[in-house]
């Protein structure tokens, strides 16, 4: 028994023996380290036989952080932690973009071994409020210069958007990738929202808006320039108004701006962005009201105006009835005369009217096609008769 003690002792004598004489080492292969900013930064370093040397950690300044398990300096959010017996791993808590740089695990041995390990911290894109463009107006034909300064590590992709302020349809992408978009010749169809976009693969992205407003003059259009309506009845007279911004409209009759009364009543509705409809009521009209209207609208950018004609509305006149010469026939009645021996005393001529009422038929002569050939037919036959009996009468 005491052989067998004598034994162990001897071999755990051996293996300390071996272990003071063996150099520690690195067993953790160099690896850089990636974090994101706000998040905590590891960094492993492993050490095989350490014995009796000590492990510390430098920053990338060369300054000490920690020494075996103590930090050594006033930095709270630096830690050294050792889930394992061999591991020594640096901690970096809420790591920031200025902690990044070549850090090194250091075993004082002689010389000093090193295992150097760069940390690179990435950061989400942000958008630099004050250096970019507020909202923003503009005249119709300037040039127009939109600013989203962006930044992030690594450098962020700004994209631009337009998004319609008035309707619900989607973004389009417009323009170049960058940090400016330049609009030349604005128009009043480019008044609309601009988004930017700042993404750098790192969630989440940064946008902002930036609201673009073209000031045009006004513009009328008017649906007719013409209109009609019976005296005592009432009209209304519309005029279309496309303008920013919208200051003054208003009807006119003889130079004299029309304001609600017993006659007139204006009323103005919205339509679209930045169109309105002046609507312009008259009622019982009489001869006096007939006549131009004039729709004015101005603003600083200038002034339109455009005319519409009332004019009285009459009923369509019907055609006169056409008159026709109605064609008679003499027809000779005879009579014995005893005193003349039998001769015609006399001739009774009486008038037929071979003329067909045409108008009771609601139809003119011209409407009647061959039937009125075949009438005048008929009536030729009867006088034919006629001057027969006569002829028959005086033998």
């Amino acid at each position: 028994m005491e052989l067998a003690v004598i034994l162990v002792c001897l071999v755990l004598r051996l293996v300390w023996v071996k272990a003071q004489t063996l150099e520690p080492n690195f067993d953790v292969p160099i690896v850089n380290v990636t974090a994101i900013a706000g998040k905590t930064a590891i960094l492993p370093c492993s050490v095989q036989a350490l014995g009796g040397h000590k492990v510390a950690w430098l920053d990338p300044r060369e300054k000490i952080l920690t020494l075996e398990e103590r930090r050594v300096i006033s930095d709270d959010r630096i830690s050294l932690e050792r889930p394992y017996t061999n591991d020594w791993n640096l901690f970096i808590r809420d790591v920031k973009p200025s902690d990044s740089g070549k850090y090194m695990c250091q075993i004082n041995t002689h010389p000093v071994k090193i295992k150097n390990i760069v940390l690179y911290v990435h950061e989400a894109a942000s958008i630099i409020d004050e250096l970019s463009s507020f909202d923003t107006t503009a005249r119709e034909g300037d040039t127009v210069q939109l600013i989203c300064n962006a930044t992030g590590i690594p450098p962020p992709t700004v994209t631009w958007y337009r998004r319609p302020s008035s309707t619900k349809e989607a973004k389009e992408v417009v323009g170049l990738n960058g940090e400016v978009l330049v609009i030349y010749n604005i128009s009043r169809y480019c008044d609309d929202i601009y988004e930017c976009v700042a993404f750098n693969d790192i969630s989440p992205a940064a946008s902002r808006e930036i609201r673009v407003v073209v000031e045009f003059a006004p513009e009328i259009f008017l649906p007719t320039k013409r209109m009609g309506q019976y005296q005592g009845k009432e009209t209304i007279l519309e005029c279309r108004v496309t303008a920013n911004p919208q200051v003054y409209s208003t009807w006119k009759r003889n130079g004299v701006e029309i304001t609600n009364n017993y006659k007139y009543r204006v009323e103005v509705y919205e339509e679209d962005k930045n169109t309105i409809t002046i609507s312009l009521r008259i009622r019982q009209i009489d001869k006096d009201d007939y006549g131009p209207y004039t729709c004015k609208a101005s603003n600083s950018l200038g002034t339109d105006m455009e005319e519409m004609l009332l004019y009285e509305y009459l009923p369509p006149k019907t055609d006169p009835a056409t008159t026709t010469t109605d064609r008679t026939f003499e027809q000779q009645q005879p009579r014995q005369n005893q005193q003349n021996n039998g001769g015609v005393d006399s001739i009774s001529i009486h008038r037929i009217d071979t003329q067909p009422d045409y108008h009771n038929q609601g139809l003119y002569p011209s409407q009647q096609g061959n039937g009125g050939h075949t009438f005048y037919a008929s009536g030729l036959v009867i006088l034919l008769a006629l001057l027969s009996i006569v002829f028959d009468t005086c033998r």
